[in-house]
Order: structure tokens, then sequence, then C-alpha cells
């Protein structure tokens, strides 16, 4: 098709049936390796899911995760919630990151260590 661009071609919204098993895939994943957070708050606008946790010593959830809808389950640009511009980025985060897209449990991986250090 001429003119059309990859992101055309992606969804703008997540379908309902992917936000649910994607939403019991992070709880599962956070649960079982950040045991001491509880259960993250995940919610999802247009093609973003946002991923929340209560740390050690927060009254609230703390952002910490974005993803970014890539037209599958298990393809996401991986962001980071940058607590000192209140802002996730995709596009500063550090060379020791690994792959910017992949899976919502790589997402949480290079994520979560930054906030809540490894997992058990």
């Amino acid at each position: 098709m001429a003119g059309q661009t990859i992101m055309d071609s992606v969804t703008a919204t997540i379908d309902q049936a992917t936000r649910t098993a994607v939403t019991a895939r992070i709880i599962t994943y956070v649960q079982r390796g950040w045991p001491r957070l509880g259960t993250p708050l995940v919610r999802f606008r247009g093609q973003f899911c946002y991923v929340d946790a209560a740390l050690p010593g927060h009254r609230q959830p703390t952002p910490i995760l974005r993803l970014r809808y890539q037209g599958s389950a298990d393809r996401w640009d991986i962001g980071i919630y940058l607590a000192s511009d209140e802002r996730y980025t995709e596009s500063e985060l550090p060379a020791s990151f690994g792959p910017k897209t992949g899976t919502p449990e790589q997402g949480i991986d290079h994520t979560f260590i930054l906030y809540a250090g490894p997992s058990t």
C-alpha cells in the first residue's frame, strides 16, 4: 500500500482479550518475582499499558513501566518512568537496559530492578 507506514498497521487500541491476558501475565510475574510489592496496578489507555507498584516506604503505587503495544501480546516498546521528570521514556534508557522492545515480562525485568531491586 502506497503511503502506509508501519505505525498505520499497529492497532491504536488494545482489544479486551489482550488486555485481560497481559494483565494476568503482569500480575503473576510481579507477584512471583517481587512478592514484597504486592499486586501491581495495571491500566490501559490507547496503545499503552501502564504498570505501577507499591514500593517499600511509599503509600501510593509508584509508576514504573509503560508498554507501547506493537500489535501482539508479546511485542511491546518498553518505557521506564523517570521520577525526576515525571514522564515515561523509551529513548533514554541505560545502555545496559537491553532490548527496547520485548514481552511484558522483559519490560518488568528491565524496569523493576531499577526501582525495586532484583527479583527474588
